[in-house]
């Protein structure tokens, strides 16, 4: 807590102006995970020997850049989960301001994560949006006013980052796992990629399953059950967490395809769904 807070106060603060919301972490965030996916872009084609031109390389170098980022958020999210009660609503003023600032160090680091998402989506659209990009903006777009809206009320701090650990804990073998599928398009038959592949979308589909349909709508009830009790409404004003309980569930319901994909993968056993020649429609042909 004390390295991410330190990180915080030593950024430049930047003001969104007539507030005192500062976005400099955001921004700063937003630019290093940026690099991470020039660095991935790098070792894809200039180390493993990938074609950069082809789409579905250009799908694992945002992979890579994904899991790196839930790597770094999920383990820093548990110990500043544990530092305090796990009371949802609960406001953030009385709070060590260590405590303060690592919380908004790393609702910053995922702000940000969403910001860089954002633009990489935009550039390899041809900087517009299209149908199929509306669910993944506005996936972004709830993201971002849940985090940023617990930083302006001083409060509820707790669910978002709960709902961030939560939903990035199966992130990095999701990501390894949309890699590895791509990968075996493109690798020899002999290759690693192939040999993993199975058990990769094996623990994928077990994990995801476990914590899209457990773990993430008991999360919810408990939260929403918190924001709507009387204390939670003195944390929280009720029409904001009217707002807010849409905002969080709409994640678990907008994943409802995946979980059910998920379930029939794990049905599945180590036949593998997206095999070697799957058809991933156009612009990913070989």
């Amino acid at each position: 807590m004390k390295f991410w807070g330190g990180l915080y106060n030593a950024a430049p603060k930047i003001y969104i102006p007539g507030t005192e919301f500062d976005i400099g972490f955001i921004l700063l965030s937003a630019l290093f995970i940026s690099c991470v996916r020039f660095s991935s872009e790098y070792i894809w084609s200039e180390i493993f020997g990938f074609d950069l031109s082809n789409k579905m390389v250009k799908e694992m170098t945002a992979f890579s850049t994904s899991a790196f980022h839930s790597c770094m958020l999920v383990p820093s999210l548990w110990p500043v989960l544990l530092d305090q009660p796990y009371i949802p609503s609960a406001p953030i003023k009385n709070a060590p301001q260590y405590y303060k600032d690592a919380s908004t160090a790393l609702l910053s680091l995922c702000s940000g994560y969403m910001v860089y998402d954002f633009i990489f989506m935009m550039k390899n659209s041809g900087w517009t949006i299209e149908s199929k990009d509306i669910p993944f903006l506005g996936h972004h777009v709830a993201t971002l006013l849940y985090m940023c809206g617990v930083r302006v009320m001083g409060s509820a701090h707790i669910s978002a980052m709960a709902l961030m650990w939560s939903g990035e804990f199966t992130n990095p073998i999701h990501s390894f796992h949309s890699i590895s599928r791509f990968a075996i398009q493109l690798a020899d038959d002999d290759s690693f990629w192939h040999l993993i592949n199975p058990y990769v979308e094996f623990s994928f589909a077990v994990l995801y399953l476990f914590f899209r349909a457990l773990v993430g709508p008991l999360q919810i009830v408990h939260i929403s059950y918190d924001l709507l009790t009387k204390e939670g409404r003195k944390n929280v004003p009720w029409y904001v967490s009217l707002f807010l309980i849409p905002l969080c569930s709409g994640i678990i319901i907008g994943s409802i395809p995946w979980t059910m994909e998920s379930w029939e993968m794990m049905k599945d056993g180590l036949d593998v769904k997206y095999h070697r020649d799957w058809d991933y429609g156009p612009g990913y042909e070989l």
